[in-house]
C-alpha cells in the first residue's frame, strides 16, 4: 500500500474529480504538511486520511489508486436544480456542504426539539421576543430547536455553486448556506426556504440541495417552500407594487412598510424586486438598508457559542474554523 500511494498520483485523482491541487494544499491538508513529506509513504497515508476526513471523501476509494475517488454516500439526495444543469455537476457542493453539516450536527450543543410545521407559527414565537422576523432571530430560533445554519462557500474554483442547503443527517436537521448574497434580507429568505423544506418534511433522512432559489422553479417542494417562506417573513401582508420606485424612495418606502407591519425593512425591498423583476432597483435600495452588509459572516458569528467545539477533533476544529471564517 505504502508504494502504491504516492502524492502526486493521489493530487491528480483528487484534479480529476475536481479538485485542483492549490484547494487541497490549501483547505485539506493539516497545518504541519509540507512539499518534503510528500516522498514519505507513511506521510502520504496520514495526509490522505486528512484529506478524506476533511471533505468527506469515500476513504476506502482515497487509499484505492485503481478507482475513481467518491464522496461519503448520502441517502437519496435530491437536488432542485436548472434544467441545465446535470447532477454531477453540483457533487463537489453537496459533498462538502454535506461534510460541514456533519461537523456542525455533530457539536451543536442543543438537542434537536422539533419544529412547527406551521410558518405562522413559528413567526409568532419568533415575534415575541423581536420586532420582525429577520437574519438575527430566524438564525437565533434555529439554534434554539437545535437546527444549526452554517454559511459554507468555500468551494473549487469554478465548481458550480448553489444557494443553499436543507440536510437531515444522524437525526438532527441542519441548513447549510452558500449564496454569495451579502445582503442580510437575501440570506434571511434562503433561509427560510431550507427551514420550509425541513418543517414541511421534504428532507427526512439526506440532504436536499438548491441550486437556485426563484419564483419560476415549478417543482411542487420548491413552490411549498416559498410559500412556507413568505408566510414566515410577511404574515399575512401582502404587497401590491403598482408604482415604480428609484433605489432612494424604495429604500424609504420599504422601511415605512416595514415599520408599519413588523417586516424587515430589506425583505419589503426583495418583494418589490421579486415582484417586478427588478433587481437593479431592488439592489440599489438593499444598499442604502444596509450599506456595510456581510450576511455570511454574521450567519457564522453565531457558530460560536452554538457548537461545542471540543466535541470535535483538533483538526475537525481547524478545517471548520478556516473555511467558516469564525
Amino acid at each position: 500500500m505504502n508504494q502504491t500511494l504516492e502524492m502526486p498520483t493521489l493530487y491528480d485523482r483528487l484534479s480529476k474529480m475536481g479538485f485542483p491541487q492549490n484547494f487541497i494544499q490549501e483547505k485539506a491538508l493539516p497545518e504541519w504538511w509540507n512539499s518534503e513529506l510528500e516522498q514519505n509513504p507513511v506521510a502520504v497515508m496520514e495526509a490522505a486520511g486528512y484529506i478524506s476526513k476533511r471533505l468527506g471523501l469515500d476513504i476506502a476509494s482515497v487509499f484505492n489508486p485503481n478507482v475513481p475517488i467518491g464522496f461519503k454516500k448520502v441517502n437519496s439526495p435530491k437536488f432542485k436544480k436548472r434544467q441545465n444543469t446535470d447532477e454531477q455537476q453540483l457533487l463537489i457542493a453537496q459533498g462538502l456542504a454535506t461534510r460541514i453539516a456533519e461537523m456542525a450536527g455533530y457539536a451543536c450543543k442543543s438537542s434537536f426539539q422539533g419544529v412547527s410545521g406551521d410558518p405562522s407559527e413559528i413567526r409568532r414565537i419568533i415575534l415575541e421576543n423581536n420586532f420582525c422576523v429577520d437574519l438575527d432571530s430566524i438564525i437565533n430560533f434555529c439554534w434554539s430547536c437545535g437546527i444549526p445554519v452554517i454559511h459554507f462557500s468555500d468551494f473549487p474554483r469554478n465548481t458550480p455553486k448553489m444557494d443553499g442547503m436543507a440536510a437531515h443527517l444522524n437525526g438532527r436537521p441542519i441548513i447549510v448556506i452558500s449564496s454569495g448574497w451579502k445582503f442580510s434580507a437575501r440570506l434571511v429568505f434562503v433561509i427560510a426556504h431550507e427551514l420550509g423544506h425541513i418543517a414541511c418534511g421534504h428532507v427526512q433522512d439526506g440532504v436536499l440541495v438548491d441550486q437556485d432559489i426563484n419564483k419560476e422553479i415549478q417543482d411542487d417542494e420548491e413552490k411549498e417552500a416559498n410559500q412556507f417562506a413568505e408566510k414566515l417573513l410577511f404574515g399575512e401582508t401582502t404587497y401590491s407594487w403598482e408604482i415604480q420606485y428609484s433605489a432612494i424612495d424604495l429604500a424609504s418606502k420599504a422601511s415605512e412598510l416595514g415599520h408599519q407591519h413588523r417586516i424587515d425593512p430589506g425583505v419589503v425591498a426583495l418583494n418589490y424586486a421579486w415582484q417586478k423583476s427588478d433587481w437593479r432597483i431592488g439592489t440599489g435600495a438593499l444598499k442604502i438598508i444596509e450599506p456595510n452588509a456581510d450576511a455570511s459572516a454574521r450567519i457564522n458569528y453565531f457558530l460560536i457559542n452554538n457548537l461545542d467545539w471540543e466535541e470535535l477533533s483538533k483538526d475537525s476544529q481547524e478545517y471548520l474554523k478556516l473555511v467558516t471564517g469564525v
